[in-house]
């Protein structure tokens, strides 16, 4: 099944990219999801006119993303749990 990505997706393709995947995974996670177009005729004029809208998402979730890691990484997770004598968790 070809689709067009609408989005990037580890070991598959980048945002735009035409990809030949299984038929159960475009038709039942990808297209559902929202990650993906069947590649007809009409999806891909489609698609070439709202690239820009897709492109402008994936920036935005990338640097909201960047920002929470920037957050998180300065956070430190002290658990104070009961021990033995020989330091093991009960």
């Amino acid at each position: 099944m070809e689709v067009i990505l609408l989005e990037k997706i580890s070991r598959i393709g980048d945002l735009g990219e035409q990809v030949k995947v299984r038929g159960g995974y475009g038709r039942n996670f990808l297209i559902p999801q929202g990650k993906a177009l069947p590649a007809t005729k009409d999806n891909m004029a489609r698609f070439e006119k709202q690239k820009a809208d897709y492109q402008k998402r994936q920036d935005e979730i990338l640097a909201s993303a960047k920002e929470l890691a920037t957050q998180i990484e300065g956070i430190s997770v002290v658990l104070d749990r009961p021990a033995g004598t020989t330091e093991k968790l009960f």
